[in-house]
C-alpha cells in the first residue's frame, strides 16, 4: 500500500479489515431498493454522504412512489439528515473539479449512510443516474422506459457492494478526504470564466463523532481492503500528495496470485502494459481466462477498438484454448458497466475502476477487495471461498439463463463449457463470442490521442 502512495502512509484508512458483512449485487436493482430503504431510514442527527460520477431524477424502486433521487434526498433533509454529495451540480452537491487534466473526471462511486448507531457503506460501479436500475434476467425494457430510467440501453450490467462493519470507516475516511481537503474545488480561471460558484461548505468531523455513538459490527466473515487512484500528476491532495494507485497495484497481484482461472466482466479491456504482462505470466499455468466486455462503441473517435486489440491479440494469439472473449448479444440492447475481477472462488474486486490506464493512474477511483473465511467444498473437491464461489456462480446465471443449482453443481471447467454453449445459443443467453481483429485503420491511430483519451500517469 505505501509503495502505491510513493512512501507516504493513508491516515484513517486500514490496510483492510476483518469482521466485515459483504453483500455483492449481481444486478443493480437490488442496489437501488437497499439503498432507498437505508436513506428512508435516516433522521435527525444522521447523515448521507455520496460521491459519484454523475445523478440523474431517477426512480430507485420503479414499483414504488416517493423514491427518486429527489424526493429520498428531500424527505432526508426535511428529517433532519444531513445530506452531502461530491459530484456536478449544485446545492449540498460539491462540484469537484481537483483533477490533473481537462480529460481527467472523479469516478469514485460510494454512498455512505449513518442511521442511528448503524453505518452502512456501499462500494461498486453503478451511479445513481439513468440507465443503470436493471435486474439479473434484463428483461425490464417496458418498466425502464415508461418510468424514465431508460436512456440510451435496454438493459445494465454492473456490480456493486454494500458493506457493514470496520470497512465502513474505511469508505467514510475517503470521502472526508477529498470533501476536508484544504484546496476547495472550482478555484481556477475555467470556473471564472463559465460564471460557476459551489455553495459555501465546511470540513467535516470524523464520522463517529455524532450525537449517538456508531456501534461497527464486527462479526462478519469477510476481510476488505479499501483501494483507491489518485493522480500523482495533481499537486494539491493533501491527503495523498503523491497520489495513489493501490487499485492498480493491487490488481496486479491478485493476478499474480491466480492458481486456476481469472473471470473479468469490465466495460473496457484495453491495453495497460503491466496488467498485460501480469496475465501472460500466469496463463501457462491457469486453466482459464474469462473476459466479459461491452462492445467497443467508442471507437470512432477514441481508438479504444485499437486498444481493445492491443490488450486481446497477444492473449488469444498464445493461449486459444484458455482464453475466451464474450459480449452481449448485439440485439439484446445491453450495456456491461461492470469493473469486476473474482480470481479461483477466493477473491473478488470491484468498484468504480474500469480496465484502462486512467482508471489505474489518473482518475479518482475507489474499490473494495474481498476474502472470506467461510469456505466451502466445490464439485472439483477444492476449498474456495463461499462469498466469491456465490458471486461467480451468480454472474454465470446472468450469462448463460441457467439456474443457480445447476451452475452450483458444475466443476468449474463444466461452468465454463455451459458459458461457451451460452455463447452459440440460438438466443436464450445474453452473451457470445467476441471476436476482435486487427484494422487498417488502426495504423493511423496517433500516440497522442491515447494520452488524451485514456491517460497513463507514472508514479513520481
Amino acid at each position: 500500500m505505501r509503495t502505491s502512495r510513493d512512501g507516504y502512509q493513508r491516515e484513517g484508512i486500514h490496510l483492510y479489515t476483518k469482521g466485515n458483512r459483504v453483500k455483492l449485487y449481481v444486478a443493480s436493482a437490488p442496489y437501488f431498493s437497499d439503498v432507498a430503504d437505508d436513506m428512508l431510514e435516516v433522521r435527525r442527527g444522521d447523515l448521507v454522504y455520496l460521491t459519484g460520477w454523475g445523478t440523474c431524477n431517477v426512480p430507485f424502486k420503479p414499483h414504488e412512489p416517493g423514491t427518486k433521487f429527489s424526493e429520498l434526498a428531500e424527505h432526508a433533509v426535511k428529517r433532519g439528515a444531513d445530506w452531502r454529495m461530491l459530484s456536478s451540480t449544485a446545492r449540498r452537491f460539491v462540484y469537484d473539479d481537483r483533477l490533473p487534466h481537462a480529460t481527467s473526471s472523479h469516478h469514485q462511486k460510494s454512498v455512505i449512510v449513518r442511521k442511528g448507531r448503524d453505518l452502512v457503506a456501499y462500494v461498486g460501479g453503478v451511479d445513481l443516474t439513468n440507465d443503470r436500475w436493471d435486474t439479473i434476467e434484463h428483461d425490464q425494457a417496458e418498466l425502464r422506459e415508461r418510468t424514465g430510467i431508460k436512456c440510451l440501453w435496454d438493459g445494465w450490467l454492473d456490480a456493486h457492494a454494500r458493506i457493514e462493519g470496520p470497512a465502513t470507516k474505511d469508505v467514510a475516511q475517503n470521502f472526508f478526504d477529498r470533501w476536508n481537503s484544504d484546496k476547495k474545488p472550482s478555484q481556477d480561471l475555467m470556473d471564472d470564466l463559465l460564471d460557476f460558484e459551489n455553495p459555501d461548505f465546511s470540513k467535516l468531523p470524523p464520522i463517529d463523532e455524532g450525537e449517538i455513538p456508531i456501534d461497527i459490527p464486527q462479526d462478519g466473515t469477510h476481510a476488505v481492503q479499501l483501494c483507491r487512484t489518485f493522480s500523482p500528476d495533481y499537486d494539491h491532495y493533501d491527503f495523498a500528495p503523491q497520489g495513489e494507485q493501490s487499485i492498480f497495484h493491487a490488481r496486479i497481484k491478485a493476478i499474480r496470485n491466480a492458481q486456476n482461472y481469472i473471470f473479468i466482466q469490465d466495460q473496457y479491456f484495453i491495453l495497460v502494459p503491466e496488467l498485460l504482462d501480469a496475465i501472460m505470466e500466469m496463463m501457462p499455468s491457469i486453466e482459464r481466462f474469462i473476459v466479459i466486455v461491452q462492445r467497443t462503441v467508442e471507437a470512432g473517435y477514441t481508438g479504444y477498438a485499437k486498444y481493445l486489440y492491443d490488450m486481446v491479440a497477444p492473449i488469444q494469439k498464445a493461449y486459444p484454448d484458455k482464453f475466451k472473449l464474450y459480449t452481449t448479444k448485439e440485439s439484446k440492447q445491453l450495456y456491461i458497466h461492470s469493473k469486476l475481477v473474482i480470481v479461483d472462488d477466493v477473491y473478488v474486486s470491484l468498484g468504480s475502476a474500469n480496465w484502462n490506464r486512467r482508471s489505474m493512474t489518473s482518475d479518482t477511483e475507489i474499490g473494495i477487495n474481498i476474502v472470506d473465511t467461510e469456505l466451502v467444498q466445490s464439485p472439483d473437491n477444492i476449498t474456495v471461498n463461499k462469498l466469491a464461489r456465490n458471486f461467480r456462480i451468480q454472474k454465470f446465471m446472468e450469462a448463460t439463463k441457467l439456474t443457480y443449482d445447476k451452475l452450483d453443481a458444475m466443476t468449474f471447467l463444466e461452468a465454463c463449457d455451459a458459458l461457451e454453449a451460452a455463447a452459440h445459443d440460438d438466443g436464450t443467453s445474453i452473451i457470445e463470442p467476441y471476436s476482435v481483429e486487427d484494422q487498417a485503420h488502426f495504423d493511423f491511430v496517433p500516440d497522442a490521442l491515447r494520452q488524451i483519451v485514456d491517460p497513463d500517469v507514472e508514479e513520481n
